[in-house]
């Protein structure tokens, strides 16, 4: 057997020339080269992050909450909701897209509004209190008719003329004396005013849309019936009341309701300053319209305001009357009370301070009609509370005749 094996020797000649080909092939950077891509490197790190930052920014859930797409009924029932079951993102949610909504109302003085502690109170967007402040117009005669004024005050002062001038006769080069106009100074102080309304939680999640509409509907309808028993039948300021009725003109229809007649309504009509008399109603309730509704003539038996089965506008000798609720029954009327009226109610100013300002709540304890307590966690309830300050005014009291049985006081 041969040995194959075979030994090469490489000179150094051959190891050189080999070294010295792979150098060639080799590109060894600059310090400069190293120190420009090193910079370059860093640079591309910082505009990364930059991006991902305004990135983060931009999706922000605040921003895309979606509340200003909605409608005002569906945004108040879902801002509730989450307010009822704790959801507390859904609450800073609406709180964000109120506190923008009041800005405007804010700079105009009408309502201070602040965001309070999550879980504390949920205050509703200018939506709601627009809602309410045209339902009250729509249930109440007050507030359509009188000049109401909002405010910033607890008190209010109002001027009103106490003399009037007039021409006098003269000679030539005769002199006469100059007349001033004088006025009295009135001051009232604001009277503050709550209404508290309690639902279920399971309204809240059953029937949240028509919560917004049945929320809205009696807050207006207590506001306005509020402002027709202030102007009306308030012990205080009601224009029938017993102490004011005497500062006005009077008009008496005999010794019990049942001898008012149209005669009686006309009469008193002609009684008020001719410049009141323009714009003057008549107001009364429902069932004293109904009883002079069914006068009928003496010759012919017909209904002396139209006949039944048309639809009859209430109107005496081509005047509107208005029906006001709050004005006393004709069942209850007895000898020597004032139970309607004549004037015109924009000489009434009702002095509102801002608009009417509400907040809901889950928790604490509330009292019902008849005075008990309602536990609101142990009951598992929320309550709105409605918080108003107003006080009417009148500038003239020739504006209104109070019409009564007997001796009207």
């Amino acid at each position: 057997m041969s040995d194959t094996t075979q030994k090469i020797e490489i000179d150094e000649e051959v190891i050189a020339a080999v070294a010295e080909k792979a150098s060639k092939s080799i590109v060894v950077p600059t310090a400069d080269e190293i120190t420009a891509k090193v910079m370059n490197a860093l640079e591309a790190k910082e505009e990364l992050k930059e991006k991902t930052i305004k990135k983060e920014i931009h999706t922000d859930a605040v921003v895309k909450s979606g509340y200003g797409e909605l409608s005002k009924e569906a945004r108040f029932a879902k801002a509730v909701k989450a307010f009822t079951v704790g959801d507390t993102s859904g609450m800073k949610e609406y709180q964000s897209f109120t506190a923008k909504a009041w800005q405007q109302t804010n700079k105009a003085n009408y309502q201070n509004v602040t965001t309070a502690a999550d879980g504390g109170a949920l205050v509703p967007d200018p939506e709601f209190m627009a809602e309410v402040e045209r339902l009250t117009d729509v249930y109440g005669v007050a507030s359509r008719l009188c000049d109401v004024r909002r405010t910033d005050r607890d008190s209010v002062t109002m001027l009103a003329g106490t003399n009037e001038i007039s021409f006098t006769k003269t000679n030539e080069l005769t002199a006469q004396n100059a007349q001033k106009l004088t006025y009295g100074a009135t001051t009232v102080s604001l009277d503050k005013y709550i209404a508290t309304l309690v639902m279920t939680s399971e309204i809240v999640e059953d029937s949240a849309i028509d919560m917004f509409a049945d929320a809205t509907n009696q807050i207006a309808q207590a506001r306005a019936k509020l402002f027709d028993q202030l102007v009306f039948t308030d012990a205080t300021y009601g224009l029938l009341s017993p102490t004011i009725a005497k500062a006005y003109k009077t008009q008496t229809v005999g010794a019990a309701i049942a001898n008012f007649t149209a005669d009686s309504a006309m009469d008193s009509r002609y009684k008020v300053s001719s410049s009141a008399r323009a714009n003057g109603r008549y107001f009364m309730h429902p069932t004293v319209w109904n009883a002079l509704r069914q006068t009928k003539e003496a010759t012919t038996g017909g209904y002396l305001f139209g006949a039944v089965g048309g639809s009859v506008t209430p109107m005496i000798d081509g005047v509107p009357v208005e029906l006001v609720d709050v004005m006393p029954e004709r069942g209850t009327i007895s000898a020597n009370k004032a139970f309607a009226l004549y004037g015109d109610l924009a000489r009434i100013k009702i002095h509102v301070k801002r608009l009417l300002e509400t907040k809901v709540f889950d928790s604490g304890v509330v009292k019902d009609a008849g005075g008990a307590d309602i536990n609101l966690i142990t009951q598992d309830a929320w309550a709105m509370r409605a918080t108003l300050r107003a006080v009417p005014q009148t500038r003239f009291n020739g504006a209104f005749v109070i019409i009564g049985t007997g001796t009207v006081s």
